[in-house]
């Protein structure tokens, strides 16, 4: 009997609900989850300065939360995995900040020792508020500590919260991030469909690339040098393909690399890639959502935009082709260095997608030629700049850039 009592207590709810919605006389695109779900719920809080100004978050978020959404009015009721994935607030200068909230879905907090002291979310500073299609993330305190950061890291800690206290937060914190943007970034145009969305085109730019540099082993610059070419440019790829697999070869073949500077620590391949929605790992090899620290660290990430993102296109798509013919080349790779300032940040974008309707400006960019970049100056190779991928460009015979990609997005998460 009880358990016929709770199925009608809900049902009444959810009918009051949905009279209340009617009575109002139109329907909302999102409204607030209802109550009979079997989510988890914790509170991101996060010190930040942006420019000076104190920039403190205060993140309510909800795992396998059940949703309703009245878009379009279909009434579908889905389970989000986390909500929100992304969250974030306008600066008084135009541009966007944002969090990006660890996974703590299991209970994990930083009173029970399941999160570390040092925890280090992601975040992103978006250059335009009203568009979020290309940002800065920071991953490491070398970002925080940068001379061109515009960011002051204060903390972050992760707290139990409840059901009431995450429909409380929807309330009466609006995010700035758009689920229309948030699902033109990752939805194809059957899945927006399905949502009720229309493509924005200047989705949220969710895809985050950076370059990991290390240093090479003695034993492979032997090899290295065998194949940098005549002219002995700072930044080069090998000519041909079975050049990079023999120098590659002896690079996976170490057990153990050193990162970019002279004084860092020799480290396993899994320390050197080590990366999850858990958060960022610290010099002390702290910074997750972990019981007990490990030997990840934080790896010498460099930024790296493309002339494939969103926001070096007009957002007219009529524009596209007088753009595509007013440029001699396109920058498959266009890497930030500095001479190691860089250190610590990653460039999130929007990729341009071209639809099968746009097939003639598809063959208008494939006939332009395509460079790596760095800092400006084109990588040297005979090969073609394809797609980034698993890319390496080489930086004299001392260190390697190797391309790494990930994304803000979640598993079923909303915003």
């Amino acid at each position: 009997m009880i358990v016929f009592n709770a199925f009608w207590k809900r049902s009444l709810r959810l009918a009051a609900l949905l009279l209340a919605v009617c009575t109002a006389g139109s329907l909302p695109s999102f409204v607030e989850p209802v109550e009979a779900d079997d989510g988890t719920y914790y509170r991101l809080k996060v010190k930040l300065a942006y420019k000076g100004e104190p920039q403190d978050f205060d993140v309510v978020v909800g795992c396998k939360v059940r949703l309703i959404s009245y878009k379009g009015g279909s009434g579908n009721t889905y389970e989000a995995g986390l909500v929100p994935t992304v969250f974030g607030r306008r600066m008084s200068d135009g541009k966007g900040l944002v969090v990006r909230p660890p996974n703590a879905c299991n209970g994990e907090t930083t009173a029970n020792g399941q999160v570390q002291p040092d925890l280090l979310p992601i975040v992103v500073v978006y250059d335009d508020a009203d568009t979020l299609d290309f940002g800065t993330a920071y991953l490491s305190e070398d970002a925080y500590e940068s001379p061109l950061s515009v960011l002051q890291f204060g903390g972050a800690t992760i707290e139990k919260a409840t059901r009431s206290e995450f429909e409380e937060f929807r309330k009466t914190q609006p995010n700035l991030v758009s689920r229309e943007a948030y699902f033109s970034a990752k939805d194809s145009d059957d899945g927006l469909k399905a949502k009720h969305f229309t493509r924005v085109r200047k989705p949220l730019g969710l895809a985050c690339h950076v370059f990991s540099r290390f240093r090479l082993p003695e034993e492979v610059r032997a090899i290295a040098r065998k194949y940098w070419p005549a002219a002995r440019p700072t930044y080069w790829r090998p000519d041909t393909y079975e050049a990079q697999r023999e120098i590659t070869r002896e690079i996976w073949r170490r057990p153990r690399l050193q990162s970019d500077g002279q004084n860092d620590p020799l480290r396993s391949w899994s320390a050197l890639n080590a990366f999850t929605d858990r958060g960022l790992p610290t010099r002390k090899g702290g910074g997750l959502v972990a019981s007990s620290r490990g030997n990840a660290f934080p790896p010498a990430f460099y930024p790296v935009a493309t002339d494939y993102m969103t926001y070096r296109w007009p957002a007219d798509w009529r524009q596209w082709p007088s753009f595509i013919a007013g440029k001699d080349m396109f920058v498959t790779s266009d890497l930030n260095y500095r001479g190691g300032r860089m250190r610590g940040f990653a460039y999130c974008g929007a990729d341009i997608r071209l639809t099968s309707e746009q097939e003639p400006i598809r063959r208008l960019v494939d006939q332009k030629t395509k460079v790596y970049r760095v800092d400006g100056q084109t990588v040297i190779s005979k090969l073609p700049a394809g797609n980034l991928g698993d890319t390496w460009i080489f930086d004299r015979d001392e260190a390697v850039f190797h391309h790494f990609y990930f994304g803000l997005d979640s598993t079923r998460g909303d915003v």
